[in-house]
Protein backbone atom coordinates (compact mmCIF):
# COMPACT_ATOMS: atom_id res chain seq x y z
CA UNK A 1 0.00 0.00 0.00
CA UNK A 2 1.43 3.40 -0.92
CA UNK A 3 1.72 6.31 1.51
CA UNK A 4 -1.21 8.20 -0.01
CA UNK A 5 -3.53 5.23 0.34
CA UNK A 6 -2.29 4.73 3.90
CA UNK A 7 -3.18 8.30 4.87
CA UNK A 8 -6.56 8.12 3.14
CA UNK A 9 -7.36 4.95 5.03
CA UNK A 10 -6.43 6.53 8.36
CA UNK A 11 -8.56 9.57 7.58
CA UNK A 12 -11.55 7.36 6.76
CA UNK A 13 -11.07 5.46 10.03
CA UNK A 14 -10.87 8.73 11.97
CA UNK A 15 -14.05 10.07 10.37
CA UNK A 16 -15.84 6.85 11.27
CA UNK A 17 -14.69 7.15 14.90
CA UNK A 18 -15.82 10.77 15.08
CA UNK A 19 -19.23 9.90 13.69
CA UNK A 20 -19.71 7.40 16.51
CA UNK A 21 -18.67 9.59 19.45
CA UNK A 22 -21.54 9.93 21.93
CA UNK A 23 -22.68 13.36 23.01
CA UNK A 24 -22.58 13.63 26.80
CA UNK A 25 -25.34 14.98 28.99
CA UNK A 26 -22.97 17.73 30.18
CA UNK A 27 -22.67 19.37 26.75
CA UNK A 28 -24.39 22.76 26.64
CA UNK A 29 -27.78 22.58 24.94
CA UNK A 30 -27.82 18.82 24.41
CA UNK A 31 -28.86 17.52 27.84
CA UNK A 32 -32.58 17.00 27.20
CA UNK A 33 -31.99 15.29 23.85
CA UNK A 34 -29.27 13.04 25.26
CA UNK A 35 -31.50 12.01 28.16
CA UNK A 36 -33.87 10.43 25.61
CA UNK A 37 -31.22 8.21 24.01
CA UNK A 38 -27.79 7.98 22.41
CA UNK A 39 -26.84 10.95 20.25
CA UNK A 40 -24.00 10.74 17.72
CA UNK A 41 -23.19 12.48 14.46
CA UNK A 42 -24.09 9.31 12.57
CA UNK A 43 -27.56 9.12 14.18
CA UNK A 44 -28.22 12.79 13.39
CA UNK A 45 -27.27 12.21 9.76
CA UNK A 46 -29.70 9.31 9.60
CA UNK A 47 -32.49 10.95 11.63
CA UNK A 48 -32.23 14.78 11.77
CA UNK A 49 -33.97 16.55 14.64
CA UNK A 50 -35.49 20.05 14.68
CA UNK A 51 -33.61 22.89 16.32
CA UNK A 52 -36.83 24.53 17.49
CA UNK A 53 -39.87 22.85 19.05
CA UNK A 54 -37.63 19.98 20.07
CA UNK A 55 -35.31 19.05 22.92
CA UNK A 56 -32.50 21.56 22.55
CA UNK A 57 -32.03 24.04 25.36
CA UNK A 58 -30.78 27.58 24.91
CA UNK A 59 -28.50 29.47 24.60
CA UNK A 60 -27.08 27.34 21.84
CA UNK A 61 -24.36 27.92 19.27
CA UNK A 62 -25.09 26.46 15.84
CA UNK A 63 -23.25 26.07 12.55
CA UNK A 64 -24.88 26.61 9.17
CA UNK A 65 -23.79 23.62 7.06
CA UNK A 66 -24.30 25.34 3.71
CA UNK A 67 -22.24 28.37 4.75
CA UNK A 68 -19.46 26.22 6.22
CA UNK A 69 -19.09 24.08 3.11
CA UNK A 70 -19.40 27.13 0.85
CA UNK A 71 -16.56 28.91 2.67
CA UNK A 72 -14.27 25.89 2.59
CA UNK A 73 -14.90 25.37 -1.12
CA UNK A 74 -14.61 29.06 -1.97
CA UNK A 75 -11.21 29.41 -0.28
CA UNK A 76 -9.94 26.20 -1.88
CA UNK A 77 -10.98 27.39 -5.34
CA UNK A 78 -9.57 30.88 -4.81
CA UNK A 79 -6.20 29.55 -3.67
CA UNK A 80 -6.06 27.11 -6.58
CA UNK A 81 -6.86 29.86 -9.07
CA UNK A 82 -3.99 31.93 -7.65
CA UNK A 83 -1.48 29.06 -7.62
CA UNK A 84 -1.31 28.81 -3.82
CA UNK A 85 -1.86 26.17 -1.18
CA UNK A 86 -3.99 26.54 1.95
CA UNK A 87 -2.97 25.14 5.35
CA UNK A 88 -5.93 26.28 7.48
CA UNK A 89 -5.06 27.36 10.99
CA UNK A 90 -6.83 24.76 13.08
CA UNK A 91 -6.55 26.76 16.32
CA UNK A 92 -9.63 28.73 15.19
CA UNK A 93 -12.04 25.83 15.66
CA UNK A 94 -9.98 22.84 16.90
CA UNK A 95 -12.48 20.60 15.14
CA UNK A 96 -11.32 17.44 13.34
CA UNK A 97 -14.60 17.33 11.40
CA UNK A 98 -13.96 20.77 9.92
CA UNK A 99 -10.32 19.86 9.25
CA UNK A 100 -11.38 16.76 7.32
CA UNK A 101 -13.74 18.86 5.17
CA UNK A 102 -10.80 21.15 4.41
CA UNK A 103 -8.45 18.28 3.61
CA UNK A 104 -11.09 16.76 1.33
CA UNK A 105 -11.15 20.09 -0.49
CA UNK A 106 -7.41 19.97 -1.12
CA UNK A 107 -5.89 21.61 1.98
CA UNK A 108 -2.11 21.15 1.92
CA UNK A 109 -1.85 20.74 5.71
CA UNK A 110 -3.51 21.79 8.96
CA UNK A 111 -1.80 24.57 10.90
CA UNK A 112 -1.56 24.44 14.69
CA UNK A 113 -0.05 26.65 17.37
CA UNK A 114 1.70 23.94 19.37
CA UNK A 115 2.17 20.26 20.02
CA UNK A 116 -0.99 19.82 22.11
CA UNK A 117 -3.12 21.04 19.21
CA UNK A 118 -1.15 18.84 16.84
CA UNK A 119 -1.80 15.83 19.07
CA UNK A 120 -5.55 16.49 19.05
CA UNK A 121 -5.72 16.56 15.25
CA UNK A 122 -3.24 13.70 14.84
CA UNK A 123 -5.45 11.52 17.06
CA UNK A 124 -8.20 11.90 14.47
CA UNK A 125 -6.35 11.19 11.26
CA UNK A 126 -4.46 14.36 10.29
CA UNK A 127 -0.87 13.67 9.22
CA UNK A 128 0.49 16.88 7.69
CA UNK A 129 1.02 19.97 9.84
CA UNK A 130 2.46 23.44 9.99
CA UNK A 131 3.29 24.51 13.54
CA UNK A 132 3.07 28.30 13.22
CA UNK A 133 5.29 28.75 16.25
CA UNK A 134 8.55 27.71 17.80
CA UNK A 135 8.72 24.45 19.75
CA UNK A 136 9.72 25.33 23.28
CA UNK A 137 8.76 22.41 25.55
CA UNK A 138 10.88 19.31 25.95
CA UNK A 139 8.01 16.85 26.31
CA UNK A 140 6.40 18.10 23.10
CA UNK A 141 9.65 17.88 21.14
CA UNK A 142 10.31 14.36 22.43
CA UNK A 143 6.79 13.20 21.55
CA UNK A 144 7.00 14.70 18.06
CA UNK A 145 10.43 13.22 17.40
CA UNK A 146 9.23 9.74 18.34
CA UNK A 147 6.09 10.03 16.21
CA UNK A 148 8.14 11.15 13.21
CA UNK A 149 10.36 8.10 13.59
CA UNK A 150 7.37 5.76 13.96
CA UNK A 151 5.22 7.24 11.19
CA UNK A 152 6.83 7.83 7.78
CA UNK A 153 3.62 9.46 6.52
CA UNK A 154 3.70 12.17 9.22
CA UNK A 155 5.06 15.52 7.99
CA UNK A 156 5.52 18.49 10.29
CA UNK A 157 6.96 21.96 9.62
CA UNK A 158 7.90 24.17 12.59
CA UNK A 159 9.19 27.74 12.92
CA UNK A 160 12.58 28.90 14.16
CA UNK A 161 13.55 32.54 14.63
CA UNK A 162 16.88 32.67 16.50
CA UNK A 163 20.18 30.86 16.75
CA UNK A 164 19.39 30.12 20.40
CA UNK A 165 16.07 28.57 19.41
CA UNK A 166 17.75 26.50 16.73
CA UNK A 167 20.31 25.18 19.22
CA UNK A 168 17.65 24.36 21.81
CA UNK A 169 15.46 22.51 19.29
CA UNK A 170 18.33 20.56 17.76
CA UNK A 171 19.80 19.63 21.16
CA UNK A 172 16.42 18.38 22.38
CA UNK A 173 16.04 16.27 19.24
CA UNK A 174 19.45 14.73 19.93
CA UNK A 175 18.35 14.03 23.51
CA UNK A 176 15.18 12.36 22.17
CA UNK A 177 17.27 10.09 19.93
CA UNK A 178 15.92 11.57 16.69
CA UNK A 179 16.81 9.69 13.54
CA UNK A 180 14.74 11.81 11.16
CA UNK A 181 15.48 15.49 10.52
CA UNK A 182 12.68 17.89 11.45
CA UNK A 183 11.49 20.31 8.75
CA UNK A 184 11.86 23.92 9.87
CA UNK A 185 10.83 27.29 8.43
CA UNK A 186 12.82 30.41 9.23
CA UNK A 187 10.31 32.91 10.59
CA UNK A 188 10.54 36.56 9.56
CA UNK A 189 8.85 38.99 11.94
CA UNK A 190 8.98 42.76 12.27
CA UNK A 191 9.81 45.26 15.04
CA UNK A 192 7.03 45.32 17.61
CA UNK A 193 5.43 42.17 16.24
CA UNK A 194 5.14 38.70 17.69
CA UNK A 195 7.75 36.00 17.14
CA UNK A 196 10.07 36.06 14.15
CA UNK A 197 13.54 37.40 13.37
CA UNK A 198 13.33 41.19 13.37
CA UNK A 199 15.08 41.69 10.03
CA UNK A 200 15.97 39.72 6.89
CA UNK A 201 19.65 39.79 7.92
CA UNK A 202 18.81 38.20 11.28
CA UNK A 203 16.66 35.60 9.48
CA UNK A 204 19.55 34.70 7.17
CA UNK A 205 21.76 34.11 10.22
CA UNK A 206 19.10 31.78 11.61
CA UNK A 207 19.07 29.84 8.33
CA UNK A 208 22.86 29.40 8.52
CA UNK A 209 22.47 28.07 12.06
CA UNK A 210 19.87 25.55 10.85
CA UNK A 211 22.14 24.36 8.05
CA UNK A 212 24.80 23.51 10.62
CA UNK A 213 22.54 21.07 12.48
CA UNK A 214 21.83 17.68 10.87
CA UNK A 215 18.82 17.20 13.17
CA UNK A 216 17.04 19.98 11.24
CA UNK A 217 16.09 20.38 7.60
CA UNK A 218 15.61 23.91 6.29
CA UNK A 219 12.36 23.72 4.29
CA UNK A 220 11.44 27.36 3.71
CA UNK A 221 10.44 30.67 5.24
CA UNK A 222 7.39 31.77 7.17
CA UNK A 223 5.80 34.68 9.00
CA UNK A 224 2.64 36.39 10.17
CA UNK A 225 1.49 39.72 8.78
CA UNK A 226 -1.60 40.24 10.95
CA UNK A 227 0.23 42.42 13.48
CA UNK A 228 0.98 44.97 10.74
CA UNK A 229 -2.64 46.04 10.40
CA UNK A 230 -6.10 45.41 11.70
CA UNK A 231 -8.63 47.30 9.58
CA UNK A 232 -7.57 46.85 5.95
CA UNK A 233 -6.73 50.49 5.32
CA UNK A 234 -4.55 51.48 2.37
CA UNK A 235 -1.65 52.29 4.71
CA UNK A 236 -1.94 48.93 6.46
CA UNK A 237 -2.19 47.10 3.16
CA UNK A 238 1.05 48.71 1.99
CA UNK A 239 2.82 47.70 5.21
CA UNK A 240 1.62 44.13 4.70
CA UNK A 241 2.72 44.15 1.06
CA UNK A 242 6.18 45.47 1.96
CA UNK A 243 6.63 42.73 4.55
CA UNK A 244 5.43 40.07 2.09
CA UNK A 245 8.02 41.22 -0.46
CA UNK A 246 10.72 40.90 2.21
CA UNK A 247 9.52 37.37 2.99
CA UNK A 248 9.60 36.35 -0.67
CA UNK A 249 13.05 37.90 -1.13
CA UNK A 250 14.32 36.07 1.96
CA UNK A 251 13.28 32.75 0.45
CA UNK A 252 14.88 33.65 -2.88
CA UNK A 253 18.14 34.66 -1.17
CA UNK A 254 18.33 31.44 0.83
CA UNK A 255 17.68 29.42 -2.32
CA UNK A 256 20.36 31.30 -4.24
CA UNK A 257 22.76 30.63 -1.37
CA UNK A 258 22.16 26.90 -1.72
CA UNK A 259 20.35 26.58 1.61
CA UNK A 260 16.93 25.68 0.17
CA UNK A 261 15.71 23.13 -2.36
CA UNK A 262 13.81 24.49 -5.40
CA UNK A 263 10.37 23.62 -3.99
CA UNK A 264 10.83 25.47 -0.71
CA UNK A 265 7.87 26.75 1.33
CA UNK A 266 6.87 30.40 1.63
CA UNK A 267 4.09 30.69 4.20
CA UNK A 268 2.08 33.65 5.52
CA UNK A 269 -1.13 34.08 7.53
CA UNK A 270 -3.67 35.58 5.16
CA UNK A 271 -6.81 35.70 7.32
CA UNK A 272 -7.55 39.43 7.20
CA UNK A 273 -5.45 40.30 4.14
CA UNK A 274 -5.57 37.26 1.80
CA UNK A 275 -5.75 39.44 -1.31
CA UNK A 276 -2.70 41.53 -0.37
CA UNK A 277 -0.67 38.49 0.68
CA UNK A 278 -1.60 36.52 -2.45
CA UNK A 279 -0.96 39.33 -4.91
CA UNK A 280 2.39 40.24 -3.35
CA UNK A 281 3.78 36.73 -2.93
CA UNK A 282 2.64 35.58 -6.37
CA UNK A 283 4.14 38.61 -8.14
CA UNK A 284 7.36 38.96 -6.15
CA UNK A 285 10.64 38.21 -7.86
CA UNK A 286 11.50 34.71 -6.68
CA UNK A 287 14.07 32.02 -7.29
CA UNK A 288 13.33 28.34 -7.62
CA UNK A 289 9.77 27.01 -7.57
CA UNK A 290 8.41 27.96 -4.15
CA UNK A 291 5.22 26.51 -2.68
CA UNK A 292 3.13 29.47 -1.47
CA UNK A 293 1.09 28.45 1.60
CA UNK A 294 -1.58 30.58 3.29
CA UNK A 295 -2.54 29.69 6.86
CA UNK A 296 -5.92 31.47 7.05
CA UNK A 297 -8.06 29.99 9.79
CA UNK A 298 -11.18 32.06 10.37
CA UNK A 299 -12.44 31.80 6.79
CA UNK A 300 -14.24 28.47 7.32
CA UNK A 301 -16.54 29.99 9.94
CA UNK A 302 -16.17 33.71 9.09
CA UNK A 303 -18.33 36.06 11.21
CA UNK A 304 -20.79 38.97 11.30
CA UNK A 305 -18.32 41.38 12.91
CA UNK A 306 -14.58 41.87 12.64
CA UNK A 307 -13.77 39.63 9.69
CA UNK A 308 -16.90 40.74 7.86
CA UNK A 309 -15.64 44.33 8.18
CA UNK A 310 -12.18 43.65 6.69
CA UNK A 311 -12.96 40.90 4.18
CA UNK A 312 -11.71 41.58 0.65
CA UNK A 313 -15.30 41.96 -0.62
CA UNK A 314 -15.82 44.76 1.91
CA UNK A 315 -12.77 46.48 0.44
CA UNK A 316 -13.84 45.78 -3.16
CA UNK A 317 -10.74 43.58 -3.51
CA UNK A 318 -10.06 40.12 -4.91
CA UNK A 319 -10.86 37.36 -2.44
CA UNK A 320 -13.09 34.37 -1.77
CA UNK A 321 -16.75 35.23 -1.07
CA UNK A 322 -17.45 34.18 2.52
CA UNK A 323 -20.57 33.82 4.67
CA UNK A 324 -20.99 33.75 8.45
CA UNK A 325 -21.49 30.13 9.49
CA UNK A 326 -21.63 30.41 13.29
CA UNK A 327 -24.41 31.99 15.34
CA UNK A 328 -26.13 31.67 18.72
CA UNK A 329 -29.78 31.45 19.72
CA UNK A 330 -30.42 33.06 23.11
CA UNK A 331 -33.66 33.34 25.10
CA UNK A 332 -35.06 36.58 26.49
CA UNK A 333 -35.10 36.41 30.29
CA UNK A 334 -36.50 39.77 31.26
CA UNK A 335 -37.75 43.08 29.91
CA UNK A 336 -37.19 45.20 33.05
CA UNK A 337 -37.24 48.57 31.25
CA UNK A 338 -38.90 49.72 27.99
CA UNK A 339 -35.53 50.03 26.22
CA UNK A 340 -33.74 47.08 27.81
CA UNK A 341 -33.95 43.30 27.65
CA UNK A 342 -31.74 40.71 29.27
CA UNK A 343 -30.71 37.58 27.35
CA UNK A 344 -29.37 34.31 28.69
CA UNK A 345 -26.14 34.85 26.79
CA UNK A 346 -22.84 35.65 28.46
CA UNK A 347 -19.09 35.64 28.29
CA UNK A 348 -19.14 31.88 28.72
CA UNK A 349 -21.15 31.57 25.51
CA UNK A 350 -19.85 34.24 23.10
CA UNK A 351 -16.51 35.87 22.45
CA UNK A 352 -16.23 39.61 22.94
CA UNK A 353 -12.54 40.40 22.28
CA UNK A 354 -13.26 41.76 18.78
CA UNK A 355 -16.80 43.02 19.26
CA UNK A 356 -20.03 42.02 20.95
CA UNK A 357 -22.66 39.71 19.42
CA UNK A 358 -24.75 41.19 16.61
CA UNK A 359 -28.55 40.60 16.71
CA UNK A 360 -29.93 39.15 13.46
CA UNK A 361 -33.58 38.27 14.09
CA UNK A 362 -36.21 37.45 16.69
CA UNK A 363 -38.09 34.17 16.89
CA UNK A 364 -41.23 34.80 18.91
CA UNK A 365 -42.83 32.17 21.11
CA UNK A 366 -45.51 31.54 18.50
CA UNK A 367 -42.87 30.80 15.83
CA UNK A 368 -43.07 34.14 14.00
CA UNK A 369 -39.81 35.69 12.78
CA UNK A 370 -39.10 39.41 12.76
CA UNK A 371 -35.90 41.33 11.99
CA UNK A 372 -33.81 42.47 14.94
CA UNK A 373 -34.15 46.09 13.83
CA UNK A 374 -32.59 48.56 16.26
CA UNK A 375 -31.42 45.86 18.69
CA UNK A 376 -27.86 46.19 20.03
CA UNK A 377 -25.94 44.10 22.54
CA UNK A 378 -24.16 46.67 24.71
CA UNK A 379 -22.49 44.49 27.36
CA UNK A 380 -21.93 40.90 28.46
CA UNK A 381 -21.75 39.57 32.00
CA UNK A 382 -20.79 35.99 32.78
CA UNK A 383 -24.28 34.72 31.92
CA UNK A 384 -26.25 37.76 30.69
CA UNK A 385 -26.33 40.02 27.67
CA UNK A 386 -27.70 43.56 27.91
CA UNK A 387 -29.84 44.25 24.86
CA UNK A 388 -30.75 47.84 24.02
CA UNK A 389 -33.86 48.14 21.86
CA UNK A 390 -36.54 50.64 20.81
CA UNK A 391 -39.24 50.82 23.53
CA UNK A 392 -41.97 49.73 21.10
CA UNK A 393 -40.09 46.54 20.03
CA UNK A 394 -42.21 43.41 20.30
CA UNK A 395 -40.02 41.27 22.53
CA UNK A 396 -40.97 39.30 25.63
CA UNK A 397 -39.59 36.62 27.96
CA UNK A 398 -39.42 33.27 26.17
CA UNK A 399 -38.71 34.79 22.75
CA UNK A 400 -35.38 33.87 21.15
CA UNK A 401 -32.89 36.34 19.73
CA UNK A 402 -30.60 35.02 17.00
CA UNK A 403 -27.16 36.69 17.13
CA UNK A 404 -24.11 36.57 14.94
CA UNK A 405 -20.64 36.73 16.45
CA UNK A 406 -17.42 38.64 15.90
CA UNK A 407 -14.08 36.79 15.72
CA UNK A 408 -14.98 33.09 15.73
CA UNK A 409 -11.99 31.79 17.73
CA UNK A 410 -13.17 32.98 21.12
CA UNK A 411 -16.74 31.82 20.64
CA UNK A 412 -15.89 28.36 19.34
CA UNK A 413 -13.67 27.64 22.34
CA UNK A 414 -16.73 27.91 24.60
CA UNK A 415 -18.64 25.05 22.93
CA UNK A 416 -17.42 21.44 22.79
CA UNK A 417 -20.21 19.97 20.65
CA UNK A 418 -21.99 22.22 18.17
CA UNK A 419 -25.11 21.29 16.13
CA UNK A 420 -24.85 21.63 12.35
CA UNK A 421 -28.04 22.84 10.65
CA UNK A 422 -29.48 22.36 7.18
CA UNK A 423 -31.55 24.98 5.33
CA UNK A 424 -34.71 23.91 7.20
CA UNK A 425 -33.04 24.34 10.61
CA UNK A 426 -32.84 20.64 11.28
CA UNK A 427 -29.77 19.36 13.09
CA UNK A 428 -28.19 17.02 10.55
CA UNK A 429 -24.67 16.69 11.98
CA UNK A 430 -22.37 18.00 14.69
CA UNK A 431 -18.80 19.13 15.13
CA UNK A 432 -16.57 18.55 18.13
CA UNK A 433 -14.10 21.17 19.33
CA UNK A 434 -11.08 19.94 21.27
CA UNK A 435 -9.73 23.05 22.98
Amino acid sequence: MNGGADVNGMRAKARHELAGLRVGVTEKGWGALVSRGTVTAQRLRESPVPLHEGDFTFPLAVIDRAALLHNIGAMASWCSEHGMQIAPHGKTYMSPEIAHHQLANGAWAITVAGVSQLQAYHAYGVHRFVVANQLADRAGITWLSRRLMAEPELRVYVNVDSAEGVAFLADELVHAGARRALDVLVELGHPGGRTGARSPDEARAVAVAVAARPELHLAGVSGYEGTLGHHGTAEENERVATWCRELAELGADLFSAGLLAPSYVVSAGGSAFPDVVALTLMTAAVEGDPVIVLRSGAYAIHDDGYYASVTPQQRAADGPPLRPALSIWAPVLSRPEPGLALLLLGRRDAGFDEGLPIPREIRHRDGRRTPASGLTVTALNDQHAFLDLPPDTELAPGDLVHVGISHPCTTLDKWRVIPVLDEEEFVVDLVHTFF
